[in-house]
């Protein structure tokens, strides 16, 4: 047997160049380069399964990264963040971090941070779930469908590593299951990491293929490959810790189901002696992580002395300047300006409350006649007996009630004339699903924090309303698993909406699926055009969309891409905000 490496002996490389990248970043001032070298600190504890150690210095670059804004390393920091918590067994703060990244991926529009994200959201979950998961279908699915996302990207970008790692995602997952699939997928997995020739990763998908055997009763199948994975393994002198611990596990399987216990119990007697190993590692590995925490702490509290002296010689020296110079002007004039700014600090305070209360009168006054309209407008429709007129009356009385929920927000907030989009486009769209009873639809948002006046929010509410109450008529009738996606986001002073569902999508295959511009409507959907004539007109729906966009100086489209994750039908808009 070759001689085994523990963890902590494989580190010293990755030890001098984190060492070596926080030098640089000391000697360059450089925060992100700093950032960066937290992170290699990071990561080379997580390699030495110290996680908490790990987390601590992820947190440490994420303090740096956060207030730089979106960026792919903040999202690739929270994926592994999530990947700790998930070890850790703290799933519920995992699942935080991977919801976090898989934001951050769509705001910067990073189809790697997008793989990493959905890889990482589908590991948080199928944890959570555990042994729990083949008997819970639902959540099953919903797991499947983020690496199916990430398996999307992967191959778009032509990434063949990457498809590797999900088809190992796939394959394990299937295995739980006892889908049939999961060995082809290792074994495509296998393949690609041969092509590849990366050793370790290739014999750890071995073990995997080598746990689907034995899930499926093929356990010669099984043993062939455990077999095979350990002559690479002594070949090629990988001499790594984990996957030695890995094969001997397997091979006690193994023997446990073909019922060679003599040779089990020999294989769990290398176990033991691995997990000794691991122990001794995890002493001198403590040890490690101590001095190089004294002396990166020494470090930093030099660092932070030096910036304080500096900072207080600078502050002395210019009070001292500034004392000199204006002493004598200030104290003249101080007490008259003060006077005099005090009595105009008052009087504009009493006419700031006075309009304050003004203009939130008049938006609470709108708000209730706009709510009496729409009552009228409800009470009018029960009345009717002709569905196309009630059909009309309740379109219209949605309308009202988006103007009316954006007047309230203008009142209730803390900005007058102001809405926060957030707030007011999840209360529209709500108002929409309520009353067309579609209480179950899977609603993700991704809005960030936006304000917009009131000349702006009143047709993007409108505009919002009408695509959601289409989406009720059209993509959720016969829908079994209705979605609804909007995602809002402001980028070089333009605002950003974009709104889809996973309804039938465009009726016309003739037209080309990747957009279909606002100026012709004639091959929509039945509810955006009015087919009574001989000639196909643009319904009172499409036209207000249309005025309303133009309202907003904006431009729009619609996609509809049967190449796309999901089809349906996407709203794309933007206009300066």
């Amino acid at each position: 047997m070759a001689q085994v490496t523990t963890p902590l002996t494989a580190q010293p490389e990755r030890l001098n160049h984190a060492r070596e990248v926080e030098r640089e970043a000391r000697a360059t001032n450089d925060s992100l380069l700093l950032a960066e070298a937290w992170y290699l600190y990071g990561k080379m504890y997580v390699f030495m399964g110290d996680y908490k150690a790990a987390q601590t210095y992820f947190l440490k670059a994420l303090r740096i990264h956060e207030p730089q804004g979106n960026s792919s390393e903040l999202s690739r920091l929270y994926v592994r963040m999530s990947e700790n918590e998930d070890r850790l067994g703290r799933s519920k703060q995992a699942l935080h971090y991977a919801d976090l990244s898989l934001k951050i991926a769509w705001r910067i529009r990073s189809d790697m941070a997008l793989i990493r994200a959905y890889g990482a959201l589908g590991h948080v979950y199928e944890t959570m779930l555990g042994a729990e998961l083949p008997r819970k279908r639902a959540a099953y699915e919903k797991v499947l469908s983020y690496y199916l996302k990430r398996e999307f990207f992967c191959k778009k970008l032509n990434d063949t590593a990457g498809i590797a790692e999900v088809s190992i995602e796939l394959g394990t997952l299937f295995t739980k299951v006892k889908d049939p699939r999961a060995i082809p997928y290792l074994q495509k997995a296998l393949y690609l990491f041969t092509l590849k020739k990366k050793d370790a990763i290739r014999i750890k998908t071995m073990m995997h293929l080598a746990s689907a055997y034995l899930a499926f009763g093929k356990p010669e199948q099984a043993y062939q490959t455990i077999t095979k994975a350990e002559n690479i393994y002594m070949i090629k002198k990988l001499d790594e810790y984990e996957i030695r611990l890995g094969l001997e596990t397997q091979f006690v399987n193994y023997f446990e189901v073909s019922g060679q216990w003599k040779k089990a119990f020999e294989r769990l007697r290398k176990l033991d002696k691995l997990e000794k190993i691991r122990l001794l590692a995890d002493r001198d590995g403590a040890i490690t992580r101590l001095n190089i925490e004294y002396e990166t702490e020494k470090k930093e509290a030099l660092l932070n002395a030096q910036k304080k002296e500096i900072n207080l010689n600078g502050r002395n020296l210019t009070l001292q300047q500034r004392f000199t110079v204006t002493i004598f002007g200030l104290f003249i004039i101080a007490t008259g300006m003060s006077i005099i700014f005090f009595r105009l600090y008052r009087k504009n305070q009493r006419i700031s409350r006075n309009n304050e209360e003004l203009v939130k009168e008049q938006n609470h006054r709108v708000k209730n006649n706009l709510q009496v309209v729409s009552s009228l407008l409800s009470l009018q429709s029960k009345r009717l007996t002709d569905e196309t007129a009630k059909k009309a009356i309740q379109e219209s009385r949605l309308r009202v009630q988006s103007m009316a929920i954006l007047h309230q927000r203008l009142y209730d907030g803390d900005k007058l004339a102001e809405a926060h989009l957030d707030e007011f486009i999840r209360e529209v769209i709500e108002g929409v699903l309520k009353a067309y009873g579609y209480h179950s639809v899977e609603t993700q948002f991704f809005i960030d924090d936006i304000t917009l006046t009131a000349d702006k929010a009143i047709p993007l509410g409108l505009i919002i309303n009408e695509l959601t109450t289409n989406a009720c008529k059209y993509a959720f009738a016969d829908n079994e698993n209705p979605e609804f996606t909007i995602s809002c986001c402001r980028k070089n002073n333009k605002i950003y909406l974009i709104v889809a569902d996973n309804g039938p999508g465009l009726i016309d295959t003739r037209m080309e699926p990747s957009s279909i511009l606002g100026s012709s409507w004639a091959d929509i959907r039945p509810d955006w055009a009015d087919s009574g004539a001989t000639t196909v007109n643009i319904s009172f729906g499409m036209q207000l969309i249309q005025a309303l966009v133009e309202q907003l100086s904006g431009t729009y489209k619609f996609n509809s891409d049967a190449r796309a994750v999901s089809t349906g039908v996407v709203f794309k808009l933007e206009f300066k905000g």
